[in-house]
């Protein structure tokens, strides 16, 4: 007896989920350090009154945001996609062991 959820497409998902796990911890690093060094810099031009070389670091600080935001979005995509395919091979499973499955439905 063999399952209608391919398991080819619940592997891929699931790399797809970790690569997505992988570059959701990086943007977050990213971002991070680009507000910690934002901060230093904040206190450091508060001190000095002089605030124009802010702006490119306010520019990096936006696009490690933008970066984040899309990685976050990414990996709530995957982990929609993996669990999906994960409650249809488990609901399959159950309806197999159960023999509730027409044979004709069956590969």
């Amino acid at each position: 007896m063999t399952s209608l959820v391919c398991l080819d497409a619940l592997h891929e998902a699931y790399d797809e989920l970790e690569q997505a796990r992988v570059r959701w911890r990086g943007a977050a690093d990213a971002l991070a350090t680009i507000r910690q060094t934002l901060g230093q810099a904040v206190d450091l031009a508060s001190q000095q009154q002089s605030f124009g070389p802010l702006r490119t670091l306010f520019d990096e600080e936006e696009a490690a945001l933008t970066f984040y935001e899309r990685a976050v979005s990414r990996l709530a995509e995957a982990e929609e996609r993996w669990f999906a395919l994960s409650a249809a091979l488990a609901y399959e499973k159950a309806t197999m062991l159960a023999g509730q499955m027409p044979r004709n439905r069956l590969n």
